[in-house]
């Protein structure tokens, strides 16, 4: 019996199964970030400071970011920073549970914070979506729409 078990023990090489080990939410680190590495801040949210900050200030007003329930909302800044690292990665590069985990909040917290910032920015659509006229890139972006619309 214990030259069987010491036999399973040198095949598998584990005593002990370790869990896996839990992350800490990171989203603390964008202020610092902001302050002192805004290289960072752009590279994890797909967004400057300064543009951030404005998309903040023109949506905090809006309805959806206020009830009068007993149990508030995130503030608008880490409801728009959770929507906005989500929306920076395409197709399966992350999902709700790896945006929850980086922002230490549930699941369900993530997608109200989708459904609160998209609604905003949809009704803000003109004010803060728009091509750059300079950058030709979406010079040609924006002339190869008109085309399509006009067929």
């Amino acid at each position: 019996m214990i030259k069987a078990l010491h036999d399973e023990v040198e095949k598998s090489h584990v005593l002990f199964a370790c869990p896996k080990l839990s992350h800490a939410p990171q989203l603390h680190l964008l202020e610092e970030q902001a302050l002192d590495h805004p290289e960072k801040f752009c590279c994890k949210l797909h967004i400057d400071l300064p543009v951030f900050e404005h998309l903040v200030n023109t949506i905090i007003a809006h309805p959806v970011f206020h009830n009068s329930l007993n149990n508030p909302q995130l503030p608008v800044p880490i409801q728009l920073a959770i929507f906005l690292n989500s929306t920076g990665h395409y197709g399966n590069a992350v999902t709700t549970e790896d945006i929850a985990e980086w922002a230490g909040v549930s699941t369900g917290t993530v997608y109200n914070c989708y459904q609160h910032v998209m609604i905003t920015l949809l009704q803000h659509h003109n004010a803060v979506i728009h091509f750059d006229p300079l950058y030709e890139d979406d010079q040609i972006e924006r002339e190869r729409a008109k085309v399509w619309v006009e067929e």
